[in-house]
């Protein structure tokens, strides 16, 4: 229940606090661990820190006041892919931050990072692959990345992201039937 009241906060934020962000600069949001996001080893639970970074991923589009024009013209956002590296436990009531940035783009893919840090503490690492679709058909990232104002290439993929591509690729091959 929790994360419909984190949702309506993000939207209440978006409302009466409207701050832009530009495509490639990392985005920081705010949360704090609520008893009900604990598991019984009294940590933030493995479950919820992907719910987080959704809110988080749905903010970051706003504050680049993409939502309304990526629904204007049916280009809906789905994630293809997810990593996450846990480092270090987020206590109940600890307060911790999300920090997105898009990283790069290829011709079908947006690639992401998101980290939950607190202050001087990597908590986990995320890596995230997602496109945009309209009526089943992709859109370039690169078309919602001029819709996001941006102008040029698309930034370098570090090798970090080349090896995830990499490793999908091979476990696409490996698990589609013969």
């Amino acid at each position: 229940m929790n994360l419909y009241f984190r949702v309506l906060w993000m939207i209440l934020r978006l409302v009466f606090k409207p701050r832009g962000a530009e495509l490639t600069e990392p985005f920081r949001r705010s949360f704090r661990v609520l008893p009900t996001d604990c598991d019984f080893n009294l940590h933030l639970t493995n479950g919820r820190y992907f719910s987080l970074l959704d809110i988080a991923r749905v903010e970051h589009l706003a504050r680049m006041k993409l939502i309304g024009r990526l629904l204007k013209r049916r280009w809906l956002p789905v994630l293809n892919a997810t990593e996450m590296t846990f480092i270090r436990p987020i206590a109940p009531l600890q307060k911790f931050d999300i920090v997105t940035r898009i990283v790069t783009w290829d011709d079908k893919y947006l690639y992401m990072e998101q980290r939950f840090e607190s202050p001087g503490t990597l908590h986990a690492v995320s890596l995230a692959r997602a496109a945009f679709v309209c009526r089943r058909e992709l859109v370039p990232p690169a078309m919602v990345a001029c819709l996001a104002g941006y102008r040029g290439e698309a930034p370098p993929r570090p090798d970090i992201v080349e090896g995830w591509h990499a490793l999908l690729r091979d476990k696409k091959e490996h698990f589609t039937p013969s």
